[in-house]
């Protein structure tokens, strides 16, 4: 093979790598955005199938699976059916496991197990509490090992015991010095990358001000 057709195969090669990346960024920043912008159960299941093909074709990618489960979850929170709550919670962890074998030390995905484990209890707070508060918290401090920064963690475990009873350790005082550690670490956290996750800011603020009235 001569060197002007050697460089052009490789050119050819590179331009089609590039390419499929930047494919693959477009529709994943699309994806994102219209997750972010749901608002309704039907808007959540459009988005996690839009994930979903993304999943299938880049199957060496860990983000399409987690935004799939992410977007499985809001739509556990969002149903009123228990079993149907069950069921996408089913679907989002099936989501979860695939992405661990893709990488299992990544931060993120220790958050959202813990999540998923917080949405298992909103089945049915008074028979599920204790079991998948201890997962969900064994979750955080896995992902807590690997990135004590993630904002995340602080955020859900605020939510966690803010909605935990009083009785229980749980209630606004208990839960308003997670919300401000976590405030702390969301305005100093930066993304790696723009389809990275970048959620919970705003609600924990919210949730921030709810708990100093």
């Amino acid at each position: 093979m001569n060197k002007i057709t050697l460089t052009l195969v490789l050119s050819l090669i590179v331009t089609s790598v590039f390419g499929q990346d930047s494919m693959y960024e477009k529709t994943m920043k699309k994806n994102i955005d219209s997750l972010y912008a749901a608002k309704k159960i039907a808007d959540y299941q459009k988005v996690a199938n839009s994930f979903e093909m993304v999943a299938v074709k880049e199957n060496d990618k860990w983000l399409p699976l987690y935004y799939v489960a992410f977007s499985k979850i809001l739509m556990s929170y969002a149903d009123k059916n228990p079993a149907e709550k069950d069921a996408f919670l089913d679907d989002a962890q099936k989501s979860i496991d695939k992405a661990f074998k893709i990488i299992d030390k990544e931060d993120e995905l220790y958050v959202l197990q813990g999540m998923l484990h917080q949405a298992r209890i909103s089945v049915s707070p008074m028979t599920r509490g204790q079991k998948y508060s201890m997962l969900a918290e064994k979750s955080f401090n896995e992902a807590s090992v690997l990135n004590p920064d993630n904002p995340r963690i602080y955020y859900l475990r605020a939510t966690n015991i803010l909605h935990t009873p009083k009785m229980y350790g749980g209630g606004k005082e208990k839960a308003l010095p997670y919300f401000q550690k976590a405030k702390e670490k969301y305005d100093k956290f930066t993304l790696s990358n723009e389809l990275m996750p970048n959620w919970g800011k705003e609600s924990n603020e919210r949730n921030l001000q709810y708990c100093l009235k």
